[in-house]
């Protein structure tokens, strides 16, 4: 099983479908669950999507990288443009029913901070780092699990106490 992997990818948005192949790669090797899938997928895909148009301005000369390392009970992944950066804490939270910004691509950061268990920046702004705890996976997976094993136990097993 590795424990680093990187890929980069053209500032286009068709280049989004390395994306997905990369967490589904990742994923199936860490066993990781389809809601977490999900939620990784989600937030990596917002975090290039930013990259691509905020950071690169869909540049074709320049690339977005994408690397992952597992360590220390984490799942990290870091997408780095080759822009200026930009603000990271100028977006639109969309739960606020009283905010007057409609602008939608200002949304993909608010959806990364509150899916990941910890997001970070370079000081140049110009590289995010994502961090899922894989202890929380684990947690997921062992409650999905036992669910499966009283399932099966109550209706294979009527006269066994679960």
């Amino acid at each position: 099983m590795f424990k680093e992997a990187n890929i980069r990818i053209g500032s286009s948005l068709t280049e989004l479908y390395k994306i997905e192949e990369f967490v589904e790669r990742i994923s199936d090797l860490y066993n990781i669950n389809s809601n977490y899938y999900s939620t990784i997928l989600l937030s990596l895909d917002e975090a290039v999507r930013n990259a691509i148009e905020h950071g690169n301005q869909f540049s074709k000369a320049k690339h977005v990288d994408i690397s992952f390392v597992a360590e220390n009970g984490r799942l990290t992944f870091v997408v780095t443009d080759q822009g200026l950066g930009y603000s990271i804490t100028d977006y639109v939270d969309p739960t606020d029913v009283e905010s007057t910004e409609t602008q939608s691509q200002k949304r993909g950061l608010f959806l990364i901070n509150h899916l990941a268990d910890e997001v970070s920046f370079n000081e140049k702004r110009n590289s995010l780092s994502i961090h899922f705890m894989v202890s929380s996976i684990n947690q997921d997976l062992a409650v999905q699990r036992t669910g499966a094993l009283q399932k099966y136990f109550k209706e294979n097993f009527k006269n066994v106490a679960v």
